[in-house]
């Protein structure tokens, strides 16, 4: 009776050992996915962190950070010239008593001046002295990147003419009726137009023209 007691408790004990060897393995196979939120086995846990609120993206590069549906970045340099553009920020645009006195317009346009308008666009004030007969002067004042000298150059036409005289460069655009000068960090447009707003075309600019820019170059 002894030895058939002790294989029965041999029995016994070993299928408690197997039973708790199965319930191990399949705790390990299942993975812990119990009340407190942990991640099932074969998730990653950057899956489950994608898996978030949305439209956060996962940040994996310094000097950023993210928030909800957008990037933060770093902020660029001061340039007030929309993104992409860098450098110091866009002096304020001059009045344009400042640019051309109206001494100085007259002569250009041959007449006095009746009436002065001035407008801002996108790094650009533009002055029009126009004459009592319809006639108008026209000055655009480049401001920030617009006035450097590499978009100066950008800007230039096969068919452009190069003036000696004014300013550090200066070139004439027979097509658009404009003489564009460079002169240190300041860069302007000058143009003599008709009541309807024709250029005379000339394959070079008018002497009175040329006057005009020089005039500007001084005040700028």
């Amino acid at each position: 009776m002894a030895p058939a007691r002790r294989r029965t408790t041999a029995l016994v004990l070993a299928a408690g050992l197997l039973l708790v060897a199965v319930v191990g393995l399949a705790w390990f196979l299942v993975g812990d996915d119990g009340p407190d939120g942990g991640t099932a086995a074969g998730v990653s846990a950057t899956t489950a962190a994608a898996d978030g609120a949305a439209g956060t993206a996962t940040t994996t590069g310094p000097g950023t950070t993210t928030g909800e549906g957008r990037s933060a970045t770093t902020s660029p340099a001061a340039g007030g010239s929309g993104p992409g553009t860098s450098g110091p920020p866009a002096p304020p645009a001059p009045p344009c008593q400042s640019v051309l006195t109206n001494a100085e317009a007259s002569a250009a346009l041959g007449a006095a001046v009746a009436r002065t308008e001035s407008r801002d666009g996108f790094l650009l004030r533009t002055c029009t002295f126009w004459a009592a007969s319809g006639r108008y002067l026209l000055v655009q004042v480049s401001r920030g990147v617009a006035a450097s000298k590499e978009q100066y150059d950008l800007s230039r036409l096969p068919a452009d003419r190069d003036v000696a005289g004014i300013g550090q460069a200066a070139r004439w655009t027979r097509d658009t009726g404009l003489l564009d000068v460079l002169d240190g960090g300041a860069r302007f447009q000058v143009g003599l137009f008709t009541a309807a707003g024709t250029a005379a075309g000339a394959a070079e600019p008018p002497p009175r023209l040329e006057a005009a820019a020089q005039a500007v170059a001084a005040h700028l």
